[in-house]
């Protein structure tokens, strides 16, 4: 996507400025995308409203993608100048489908959608487009009516539209409320928080395409929601979301639920909120296993770091009470298949070999740019281990300051270069896009959504480097039954057939691996106890009884 000059903090629109509706020169051409499933007699309404836009027409471009209608639908002879109809693939269909179908086979540099039951005004082109020749990360959204009655004919249309516009002859009393509360809600958008995308309607929005293709496009699978979803990714995206009530639109005829397309909580809580980790209550519904789109997506450098001390970083994050989370470890693993030697890299093969299997870890050679899709995106050096709430405290601090960053630090070491970050997807998108050379990629984005800074102690942020021997997470302590049913809490009792790996140790001289008995246990304990407080192990004794056998 293009760079841009603008820098508009949090989604307050009111630092740009678009030029006044009438009063300009467009210079971009645009491409109004229609899905459409029978429904003749409305679109020639919709095309008719299209003719008389005051965009220029040499600029502006029609597609409808005919989403297997029977009979084919036909182009009216009130249209566009640039208007055609696109049948859409056998192998797809719904309105996701003809949606990101219809952005494929156009060529404008802006994507406008519309309904095709919708009747628009004049100008529903043409102020959606200014704001978006002013600023490339800005999302349009007009505004949606129901209208209970309907023109006669196309000719009763297209005179009101030439005489003052068509609410001449539409009623203006039925609405999306539930667009209207949130825009109330959040000053038009102004102070909109993390859920601010849920105001994104797919039957009139525009955007650049250039952003259209940076968020990943429509999803072609959704026929429900998928504006939903959609609008959430350009929100990750770091889009701008202005609601133009200058472009209006009207859906003609009587507003009930089946044409208002709404998914009901159901589907948002089976489907959507699998692609979405916001909002939180519907998230919380969805099994681990079945999140496709994690809230958080961390990054860990394990590059030249030894075995235990990633296994000490990593076991603590996925150890924590956040657990809707991808881990991403970034070493060059593909070097690693290349070394014939089996010495070299040696911690690296054990690394891959003991999270192979684990679903929330991934691989890579170059760490992502950003956390896109997911909300947030956590860089934590390796020899950094989290406590269990540390994660879910920087998220809560997160959503009560709105900050686009969120630093962790040692409270007995705050250094500015040192500690953990949680980057806010959005806000970190539009800083790569607006930062200049020499500038601080931290500070842009405290400039654009806000930069929050806590100090931690020992129990919320660990120096793994410290300890001689990263200590091990602590394991919760199996219940042991006896003939009474009742268990000792002094003491635990392994299941037949299992090895507590505390209990088996490696004699690094004859390579054997043996059972300790009870005094090898408390000796084992023992140099536990060391490693956590960062002293020395004790030498074992050979000659004692339960060491290690005196080569013969």
């Amino acid at each position: 996507m293009e760079r841009v000059t603008a820098r508009v903090f949090r989604n307050d629109w009111n630092a740009l400025t678009p030029p006044t509706t009438g009063r300009w020169t467009p210079e971009l051409t645009v491409s109004v995308v229609i899905p459409a499933r029978g429904g003749q007699d409305r679109l020639d309404l919709a095309l008719a409203s299209l003719s008389v836009q005051t965009y220029p027409d040499h600029l502006l471009e029609v597609v409808v993608v005919d989403d297997h209608s029977s009979p084919p639908l036909r182009l009216p002879e009130h249209r566009p100048r640039r208007c055609r109809i696109v049948p859409a693939p056998d192998h797809g269909w719904g309105a996701g489908y003809a949606r990101a179908y219809g952005a494929h086979t156009s060529t404008g540099d802006i994507l406008v959608w519309m309904d095709a039951d919708m009747v628009a005004n004049r100008d529903f082109v043409e102020a959606q487009a200014r704001w978006l020749h002013t600023h490339a990360e800005c999302v349009t959204l007009g505004r949606v009516r129901f209208s209970d009655t309907e023109p006669e004919n196309v000719g009763a249309l297209m005179a009101a539209l030439r005489s003052g516009g068509p609410e001449r002859i539409l009623t203006d009393d039925r609405r999306h409320a539930w667009v209207e509360r949130i825009l109330d809600d959040s000053d038009r958008l102004r102070e909109a928080d993390h859920l601010g995308f849920h105001a994104h309607v797919g039957a009139a929005a525009a955007l650049r395409r250039s952003l259209y293709e940076a968020a990943g496009g429509v999803d072609p699978d959704l026929d429900l929601g998928q504006d939903t979803e959609f609008g959430y990714r350009l929100w990750q995206a770091g889009a701008v979301m202005v609601p133009e009530p200058a472009a209006t639109a009207w859906h003609v005829g009587p507003a009930v639920p089946a044409r208002t397309r709404l998914p009901s909580e159901r589907f948002r809580t089976e489907v959507l909120a699998e692609l979405m980790p916001h909002p939180h209550a519907y998230r919380e519904r969805v099994p681990s296993e079945r999140r496709r789109t994690p809230l958080v997506h961390a990054v860990v450098d394990a590059s030249g770091a030894p075995y235990d001390l990633v296994r000490g970083c990593v076991d603590r994050l996925l150890g924590g009470t956040e657990t809707d989370l991808v881990v991403t470890l970034v070493a060059d693993w593909a070097g690693v298949r290349e070394t014939t030697l089996e010495h070299q890299g040696l911690d690296l093969r054990l690394i891959q070999a003991n999270y192979l299997r684990e679903p929330r870890i991934t691989f890579a050679s170059v760490a992502p740019r950003t956390g896109f899709p997911s909300p947030f995106l956590l860089q934590l050096p390796v020899a950094w281990g989290l406590g269990e709430l540390t994660l879910s405290r920087l998220l809560a601090g997160a959503e009560r300051s709105r900050s686009g960053l969120i630093e962790l630090f040692q409270a007995s070491s705050p250094t500015r270069d040192a500690g953990v970050r949680l980057w806010r997807t959005r806000a970190l998108a539009r800083a790569m896009r607006v930062h200049r050379e020499g500038e601080e990629l931290t500070d842009v984005v405290a400039q654009l959504h806000g930069r929050y800074r806590i100090h931690g102690g020992e129990g919320t942020l660990t120096d793994l480097t410290l300890h001689r021997s990263v200590p091990p997470m602590p394991r919760p302590v199996p219940e042991t039954r006896s003939g009474d049913g009742r268990g000792d809490p002094g003491e635990e009792e392994a299941e037949p057939g299992v090895v507590d790996d505390d209990l088996v140790e490696e004699d690094a001289q004859r390579g054997e691996v043996r059972r300790l008995g009870l005094r090898g246990r408390i000796r084992a304990l023992w140099h536990r106890a060391c490693r956590a407080c960062g002293r020395e192990m004790p030498e074992e004794d050979p000659t004692e009884p339960g060491g290690p056998p005196t080569p013969g």
